[in-house]
């Protein structure tokens, strides 16, 4: 089967920090025997790390070219031939307007910031793209019950009814590399100092603070990692320094690397209010490392 792969987070690099899950689906579709055709956008330009609100907001310019991107790839799923199946991943832009162009099957993933994206926009909006994906998709698939019970909570009730005729829940695939030597590594170069760790694209959406504020009130930790960058680095600087909380920000890494600091840790702390099934909680759970939920509904 010839399969068409429309996404805006595909890993632009071997071991790069996200789209992994994306790239793990595809490559568990070609070891079945189908043929995937990936449309994702280049790296560089409106989509990449931070994520794309963040880069618009720092170069609005941006939102030109994803909007070009956007037609471009549109016109290219229409001129792919003998696609029996597109996989969106994110309901916008790679389901509506992308995929609902194709002839074929189509599948919708959702893992959070389109959904969010979704909540944000206009009521009127919001109903004819959720109707549109709805009517055209067979399948609409939710990385949590959480996502999906958000998305339905800001519909009108037909719109409700017809997402919930086609919504299942499944969690993106998630390939996970042994990382026993790498987190023995950093177990003996930190010896006995006892850290947590925080993951996260430092932007106002993840609220990485709450990270850093909940070390300086509980003094549960000798010291805080935070893996990732964006354009909050600075401001999260300067409150861990005034909180006087031991602060490493060692940047963005590689996935090996970021899975290494969070498999050291006595513990993830997860700060972000809506995610989904995160990547990150499921990777520290994976590798044995306790999660503490610093979300608006975990204080």
């Amino acid at each position: 089967m010839r399969i068409a792969l429309v996404t805006t987070s595909w890993p632009d690099r071997m071991d790069a920090p996200s789209g992994h899950f994306v790239q793990a689906e595809a490559r568990a579709l070609e070891r079945a025997g189908h043929e995937v055709v990936l449309i994702a956008p280049p790296a560089g330009g409106a989509f990449g790390w931070p994520g794309v609100a963040a880069r618009i907001r720092e170069r609005p310019t941006r939102a030109v070219q994803a909007g070009v991107w956007v037609a471009c790839a549109r016109h290219r799923l229409q001129k792919v031939r003998s696609v029996h199946l597109t996989i969106a991943h994110w309901a916008i832009p790679s389901a509506w307007p992308i995929g609902v162009s194709t002839l074929g099957a189509l599948d919708v993933v959702s893992h959070g910031g389109d959904i969010r994206l979704l909540g944000a926009l206009p009521n009127f909006l919001r109903r004819r793209i959720a109707d549109a994906i709805a009517r055209r998709a067979r399948v609409w698939r939710f990385v949590s019950d959480a996502l999906l019970s958000d998305l339905l909570g800001v519909l009108d009730t037909d719109t409700r009814a017809l997402v919930g005729r086609i919504a299942v829940i499944e969690p993106s695939p998630l390939n996970m590399p042994d990382m026993s030597h790498q987190v023995g590594a950093i177990r003996k170069r930190l010896g006995s100092q006892k850290f947590a760790v925080c993951v996260a694209r430092l932007i106002p959406g993840k609220h990485v603070e709450r990270a850093i504020g909940y070390v300086a009130d509980t003094r549960a930790f000798d010291a805080l990692v935070i893996v990732g960058d964006g354009p909050e680095r600075g401001a999260l600087e300067d409150l861990a320094c005034r909180r006087n909380v031991d602060t490493r920000f060692v940047g963005l890494v590689p996935r090996s690397v970021a899975l290494s600091w969070i498999g050291a840790a006595a513990a993830l702390l997860h700060a972000s209010d809506a995610e989904g099934a995160s990547t990150v909680v499921r990777e520290a759970r994976e590798l044995g490392t306790p999660v503490v939920l610093l979300g608006a509904d975990h204080p």
